[in-house]
């Protein structure tokens, strides 16, 4: 590490910024073509929902087949994860899973309807048994960095420029960089971090006897159009040029091993010009389109609200929603399963809950739902009503065997959610039922904390009485 203290705003590479904007830009002026016209827009929304449908699949199937790390599952793994979280001012831990991949060294950090989750694939998560915490530390510290960065979020404003080879790699490449680093300062341990890397180059059984130095010399001798061609359409740098970015930033060594490549801004301008082209076909077949085929107006347009959360729901959750008692019934009666749950893990009786109908949560309670049952999604029904700020549903669910100090996988209690609507009477209400403001989540805070640091002042004064 470097003598001197580091900043976090040094952690960020040099281009990172820079290529952001550069790709920004260029997206903006996409979006802007395709939204003057009917078919641009109808050409914008299909790309976006193609990327939609391909990410939730993986998604998917992740969820359904994967670990999830947690305090019970890995806990030692998951309470680094927790650390690093609290190092890198992150306030929820993500969901972390690690999945199969075949002998693939590899993990990545994607977000998908406002959740963060990293993958770890297995044969990264092996080291667990081979000596090899610190590199696993380092792996999962740098997808953390994407999610602390925001590169997650910003990846939809930049897709068009996702379509232009060479642009939008620019700015991703700097991202791997600035993560790199985020992650060597954060676990303070650079050499952990050179490991890391090269053993994506050759395997977690090997990659200590590699000479560092001479592996990073190679890459001058690798000359050619097509080696640079490859590096120039890749999203992530070389692994000895992330190596020798490591060993520079932490003061290792003063001078580059790694001859930079001279020819980046011809590639730039080459790029700009195929961007430029290709705005210019979108702008032409959509002034064709428009005109010779959409002249007329579209009677088949309905003016109907959608949302991939009708997509998403299923028939009995709608039901329940919508507040239909006697299909709920009649439905359980023929097997449905009361613990079922939408795609983002809310319950049936989270349902009945954030529509605020009691007559429908004593339904499902009696056909045996458990008050103190956990969705995927970590939270218990009763914290769901006290996330909504709705005192009635607290206490109805509170005397229906929910257990106001039950604590989520983070050490939330309803007490906290409650807090974090910033709703006094629900905050009262299950001080009443007797929840404990003296629980402490996983970051040691308690009610009265959270409140005070999310400015609930007369919260926090109820708060102290009970202390």
């Amino acid at each position: 590490m470097k003598e001197h203290s580091v900043l976090p705003n040094e952690l960020i590479h040099r281009n990172e910024n820079k290529f952001f904007w550069l790709v920004l830009i260029i997206s903006i002026i996409t979006y802007v073509v395709l939204a003057l016209s009917i078919v641009g827009i109808a050409v914008l929304v299909i790309l976006m929902l193609l990327s939609f449908f391909f990410s939730a699949l993986m998604i998917g199937n992740i969820r359904s087949n994967a670990v999830k790390i947690s305090a019970e599952q890995f806990p030692e793994v998951f309470g680094r994860a927790e650390e690093l979280c609290r190092k890198m001012e992150i306030n929820k831990v993500p969901d972390i899973y690690v999945m199969q991949s075949g002998g693939i060294l590899n993990a990545f950090a994607t977000r998908f309807f406002g959740r963060n989750m990293v993958v770890i694939y297995a044969e990264i998560f092996e080291l667990i048994n081979m000596n090899g915490e610190d590199e696993l530390n380092f792996v999962l510290a740098h997808e953390l960095a994407h999610i602390k960065r925001n590169h997650l979020s910003k990846q939809m404003l930049i897709l068009p420029a996702m379509w232009i080879p060479g642009i939008a790699e620019l700015y991703l490449r700097a991202c791997e960089y600035t993560c790199d680093c985020y992650a060597a300062y954060y676990t303070e341990n650079s050499a952990a971090a050179q490991n890391s890397l090269t053993m994506l180059a050759i395997g977690k059984q090997l990659y200590q006897h590699v000479n560092k130095e001479q592996y990073m010399k190679q890459l001058n001798e690798e000359k050619g159009f097509f080696v640079w061609l490859s590096q120039a359409l890749s999203t992530h740098p070389p692994l000895p040029k992330r190596i020798d970015e490591i060993v520079l930033f932490f003061g290792e060594r003063q001078e580059r091993i790694i001859e930079p490549i001279r020819i980046k801004a011809l590639w730039i301008i080459i790029s700009g010009s195929l961007a430029g082209l290709i705005l210019l076909v979108f702008m032409g077949i959509s002034y064709v389109l428009d005109t010779f085929l959409l002249s007329e107006p579209m009677d088949y347009y309905e003016d109907e609200e959608y949302t991939e959360e009708d997509a998403e729901i299923s028939p009995f959750i709608l039901a329940v929603a919508n507040g239909e008692i006697d299909q709920v019934s009649k439905m359980i009666k023929n097997g449905e399963d009361v613990y079922q749950e939408d795609y983002y893990g809310s319950t049936a009786l989270d349902w009945a809950v954030k529509s605020g109908n009691p007559e429908m949560v004593e339904l499902l309670l009696a056909s045996g739902a458990d008050a103190n049952y956990e969705s995927s999604y970590g939270m218990t029904a009763l914290m769901t009503a006290a996330e909504i700020a709705d005192p009635e549903m607290v206490k109805l669910m509170v005397e229906s065997g929910g257990d106001p100090n039950y604590q989520d996988y983070s050490g939330y209690t309803a007490l906290t959610y409650a807090v974090q609507s910033s709703d006094l009477e629900t905050v009262q209400a299950l001080l009443d039922l007797g929840a404990d403001p003296n629980l402490t989540d996983s970051e040691n805070m308690n009610a009265y904390m959270v409140a005070i640091q999310s400015g609930e002042r007369e919260i926090g004064e109820l708060l102290k009485k009970y202390k």
